[in-house]
């Protein structure tokens, strides 16, 4: 059967039902293994299981069968087995499924209706209801939708990234061949996260859209990302109130930017109305203003899948090592760890961010074991500690100014931070190794970091480290995305709020709120002298999990204070104008990607790819030019000579030979040796290729292809 971007309402129904019966099962694990948690994280966790399951299983058999339907027939049965398995298991080794401890209490309201009940308990979680939508709705507007006049149209925010997802997505359900190759690329292995998008291959191999295939396993990843930082949140600041205050700061991040679109605006109305007409000038996003704090919702979440799909584990993860810690349950830290080995191939970034986590919760589980709990004498060490990282950024960014200080430095200062932490670490663990009341905890964590490496050294080996091992990856870089701001200014304008309640609270916080934040100013060091991709700006796929804590600090804070004020309408006062301040600038930039639309491909390349789908080999190879807006690699899944460079560039690839051969066949196409060599079967040519190769005539062309298609300005030439 030939798959077809369209698809049919058959294909629809059967891959929404393969990926939901996934769910499922993952769901009926969650109750299983999670039988003392609240009803909210079981259905959390159990949904997480089941992606998890839906990413890694059809993978691990299309390894050995290829990605076909066999793979994912034997795939799903395979997982009805050991999930089976799982829980039979479960029931023998753990006992008899315990109580919800967590279960709405009736007696005391036993003539409340059910809904009052629930919305008493879980009322909170309503919150993430209006931003979902939201976010539902960017999804239908943004994700290849076909305009009236058969287009297809997309957002500001979706306008690049897409279109390589798209082409992931489309040649591994169309070509079959895994572990997958770039289509962009033929020939190299992809080392990119890819498990982000083999999930909507899985639905779209059944005869779905492509448009169905690309929204749906995002509807379940991005509820799970907020319903993960919801429980996470209340789970560690104990508080409904400051669980939600800290979720609107997460996901409403965005600082002083709007200054820069209301100066002036009185006498020139255009300085603000450009935020919904122009491309990217955002008071998240304003490069002019050195504004770099990317929305997390508009500009991370819906655009970037490895993202999205790496916090969906991510975000669990954190809560399942929070309560593991606090419970001691070893059983906990291996569900955390499975779910830890199970990232790089989603996300390598979330990966990476865990491990800085959890290298500082262990510092202070473990000092907190040997120190008779969180209520031992405060110690004010670590505020001194976290001040010192101030001063170090802030002198590193004033001795710049004067002098060039070399890259290497910058990687050698980081790598002396890390190694702090790994012997404060190792300290812990032989101390802990030699008392009694250190073993469990020492063996927990010793269980953690095993399962976690059997899981995750064989995807790192064969993929990550093969590609991730040139001069443009681990390096030494400072200062992340900032232009010309001073340290803290720089922090201030583009995070607001958060920065300064932060700061505040840093100074006048509870000793146990250094356990909530610690991980934040460790990740924080390590991601501004380090950079782990070419693309810099990257860096803030860290930088972001590290906010995170921030918001948890500031939103405990900022409670603790108000709630002393007697006054209720005091208290409203301050909170509505904290809420405005810290999240103006974020609706601001969510309004703007609501209302953007940019074509992205034309309605003569959509029908021409559609041609192709129906008329070519999966695996033949069309010569296109390099442009990021590419039909016949992001639509139709074939493999062209040389992708869009941003997209190589960034992923470390070397491209540069390909893309020069792919110059010299449009300009001398008589010379068939290149063809040859890159086995071109067909040439695709629009305006693009016209313009972009400086192609005034086409006659050259006919000598060794034959025209075999033509949509208005575009033909398609077929090799003789």
């Amino acid at each position: 059967m030939v798959l077809r971007m369209d698809g049919n309402m058959l294909g629809n129904v059967v891959g929404i039902g393969y990926y939901v019966l996934f769910q499922i099962i993952g769901m009926i694990l969650g109750y299983e293994l999670l039988a003392k948690e609240q009803k909210a994280a079981r259905l959390l966790l159990g949904s997480v299981f089941g992606s998890i399951l839906m990413q890694w299983m059809p993978a691990l058999l299309s390894m050995v069968m290829g990605f076909n339907k066999s793979s994912h027939i034997a795939a799903l049965a395979l997982t009805f087995l050991f999930a089976g398995i799982g829980i039979i298991s479960s029931r023998r080794y753990m006992g008899k499924k315990e109580q919800n401890s967590d279960k709405i209490s009736v007696a005391a309201d036993e003539t409340d209706s059910l809904f009052k009940r629930i919305t008493r308990e879980y009322g909170y979680l309503l919150v993430i209801l209006p931003v979902f939508v939201f976010f539902v709705s960017l999804l239908w507007t943004h994700s290849i939708p076909y305009a009236a006049d058969g287009s297809i149209h997309t957002g500001q925010s979706t306008n690049g990234d897409m279109n390589m997802h798209l082409a992931f997505i489309t040649s591994v359900a169309k070509q079959g061949i895994f572990p997958p190759e770039y289509s962009l690329l033929p020939g190299t292995k992809l080392s990119y996260p890819f498990l982000c998008d083999t999930v909507s291959s899985s639905i779209y191999l059944w005869g779905g859209s492509l448009r169905t295939a690309y929204i749906v396993p995002m509807l379940f990843a991005v509820l799970q990302v907020f319903m993960g930082v919801m429980l996470l949140a209340k789970e560690i600041l104990k508080s409904r109130t400051k669980a939600v205050i800290a979720w609107f700061f997460f996901f409403f991040n965005g600082g002083f930017g709007i200054y820069y679109f209301v100066k002036g605006a009185w006498s020139d109305p255009k300085i603000f109305t450009r935020i919904f007409t122009e491309f990217y000038q955002t008071p998240t996003n304003y490069v002019d203003g050195n504004i770099r704090w990317s929305n997390i919702i508009v500009d991370m979440l819906l655009p970037q899948r490895a993202t999205l799909f790496g916090w969906a584990v991510l975000m669990p993860a954190l809560y399942m090592l929070y309560r593991a810690i606090m419970m001691k349950k070893r059983s906990y830290f291996v569900i955390t760890a499975v779910m830890a080995g199970c990232l790089p191939m989603i996300h390598t970034h979330s990966f990476l961010a865990l491990g800085l986590v959890c290298a500082m919760w262990l510092i202070y589980s473990m000092r907190t074991e040997f120190n008779a709990g969180w209520k031992s004498k405060e110690s004010k060490i670590e505020l001194w500690m976290l001040f010192g990282f101030f001063l170090l950024m802030c002198g590193l960014d004033a001795i710049r100014r004067v002098v060039t200080v070399s890259d290497t430095v910058y990687f050698w200062i980081a790598m002396a931070g890390i190694a702090a932490v790994v012997v404060i670490c190792l300290y812990f663990t032989v101390r802990g190794l030699r008392e009694e009341k250190g073993r469990t905890m020492i063996l927990n964590w010793g269980m953690l970091l095993a399962v976690t490496l059997v899981l995750a050294l064989p995807q790192l080996l064969e993929w990550t480290f093969q590609q991730a091992h040139g001069s443009q990856f681990v390096r030494g870089y400072f200062n992340w995305a900032n232009l010309n701001d001073t340290y803290l200014g720089f922090y201030f304008k583009n995070i607001g709020i958060v920065w300064i309640l932060s700061i505040v609270a840093l100074i006048f916080t509870r000793t146990r709120n250094y356990f909530i934040v610690s991980p934040s100013f460790f990740i924080w060091f390590v991601a501004e002298l380090l950079v782990f991709q070419p693309n810099v700006y990257d860096n803030n796929k860290l930088l972001y999990v590290g906010y995170l804590f921030l918001c948890f600090l500031s939103a405990d804070y900022l409670v603790e204070i108000v709630k002393k004020l007697h006054s209720a309408a005091v208290r409203r006062t301050i909170y509505a104008v904290v809420m405005f301040f810290a999240g103006i600038s974020a609706v601001l930039t969510m309004g703007r990607e609501a209302v953007s639309d940019y074509q992205l491909y034309s309605r003569e390349e959509v029908e021409m790819c559609k041609y192709i789908e129906k008329n070519t080999n999966p695996t033949d190879v069309i010569l296109t030019d390099t442009r990021y807006n590419n039909g016949v690699v992001s639509l139709t899944g074939r493999n062209i000579v040389c992708g869009c460079s941003s997209f190589l560039y960034y992923h470390g690839l070397s491209y540069e030979k390909q893309e020069e051969d792919v110059k010299t066949m449009y300009q001398n196409p008589q010379d068939t040796s290149l063809f040859d060599k890159y086995h071109v079967k067909y040439i695709f040519i629009s305006n693009s290729e016209r313009y972009n190769y400086t192609i005034l005539s086409e006659d050259a062309f006919l000598e060794n292809f034959k025209e075999v298609h033509r949509v208005g300005d575009i033909v398609l030439y077929q090799r003789k």
